[in-house]
């Protein structure tokens, strides 16, 4: 029986950031401290919308990510050649 060792790499994808935000849904209700990660402002603000349809964003702001971790890493699956 042959035994396959399959390793694994991190790759780092596209840098995102965090978005905090303070929105007023469509019903009035006030959201504040809402964290949203995008690649860049639009798309976290398409996030916002798709999340809260007809809100209205009264404030937005980049915020760094506190805990040292790494974002977006992206795993690949590496099979050895045969031999």
């Amino acid at each position: 029986m042959h035994q396959i060792n399959i390793g694994v790499t991190l790759k780092m994808m596209d840098m995102s950031g965090k978005y905090l935000y303070s929105i007023r849904s469509a019903n009035g209700v006030l959201v504040e401290n809402l964290q949203i990660f995008g690649k860049s402002r639009k798309e976290a603000d398409a996030k916002i919308r798709q999340m809260y349809w007809r809100c209205e964003i009264l404030s937005c702001s980049l915020v760094g990510d506190a805990s040292g971790r790494t974002p977006n890493l992206k795993m690949q699956w590496l099979r050895p050649k045969a031999a």
